[in-house]
């Protein structure tokens, strides 16, 4: 693709991609609903009318990942509700999930003050010793998490088919080798390089941080997403972790190109 589309042809795009944005997102080389996906979170994004535009976006990533990851996998998954061995690593989101978070806790400052405080214990820590010094995530109560359906994409992607395998690296130590459905691993791949690709077209940043530390200075911040969407670099104080791999990173700027014509 690289003319624009024309204004008849935008619609019948658009009435297109409405017949596939309510499907799981099936993974057998079809272009057109990965970037109807792309589209559609561009347009939610960019929504004026929307109280939290980052949250409407970040809910259609993570529902989409939701449904198309089978509700009953070959392998029993180990996860249950109220089982959060894993809950004491380090959480990586992109700020637009952050931005979801916060807005579930605006109300609720023993939370918001939990962040702080676990944010303040982890400052300085390695991957390693964070792992073994038991940061609980704050969202956690009654060993259930509270914004569940809120919860960063990796939490969505991360599970196990093996609760030895999860006691062994959360509660004894060793190195962590959690067993996942192989069709959960690449549809979180895949929905987090249409999510990015989708991050870019929107002339937004695509960095990802630590949780607690990026949700303690959206809390600190007067109207943190309306200035962080209008271009305002809010969290030039928070370091950002690694950006994707270079094969990953390829594949992001190839569906943006592919995409971007039509958006």
């Amino acid at each position: 693709m690289t003319a624009r589309l024309s204004r008849p042809e935008r619609r019948a795009l658009q009435r297109a991609d409405e017949a596939l944005l309510s499907l799981p997102l099936v993974l057998n080389g079809d272009p057109r609903p990965v970037a109807a996906h792309i589209r559609h979170i561009v347009h939610l994004l960019r929504d004026p009318q929307a109280n939290s535009p980052c949250s409407a976006a970040v809910a259609h990533i993570t529902g989409l990942f939701d449904r198309s990851v089978p509700p009953t996998p070959a392998a029993p998954l180990a996860c249950r509700k109220g089982c959060s061995h894993c809950c004491v690593q380090m959480v990586v989101l992109t700020a637009p999930e952050a931005f979801f978070v916060a807005a579930q806790l605006r109300k609720r400052p023993k939370t918001v003050a939990a962040i702080v405080e676990a944010n303040s214990r982890a400052q300085g820590l390695t991957l390693h010793e964070r792992l073994h010094s038991k940061i609980w995530c704050p969202l956690l109560e009654d060993a259930i998490c509270s914004v569940y359906a809120a919860r960063p994409l990796a939490c969505h992607g991360f599970v196990s088919l093996n609760l030895e395998a999860c006691l062994a690296a959360f509660e004894r130590g060793a190195p962590p080798d959690i067993p996942t459905p192989q069709l959960n691993v690449t549809t979180l791949e895949t929905c987090r390089m249409l999510y990015m690709a989708a991050l870019r077209l929107a002339g937004l940043p695509d960095a990802a941080y630590e949780m607690n530390e990026v949700l303690a200075t959206i809390f600190a911040t007067d109207k943190a997403e309306a200035r962080w969407l209008a271009g305002e670099n809010i969290l030039a104080g928070v370091p950002a972790k690694a950006p994707p791999p270079p094969q990953y990173d390829k594949a992001i700027a190839e569906l943006a190109a592919f995409v971007a014509p039509t958006v």
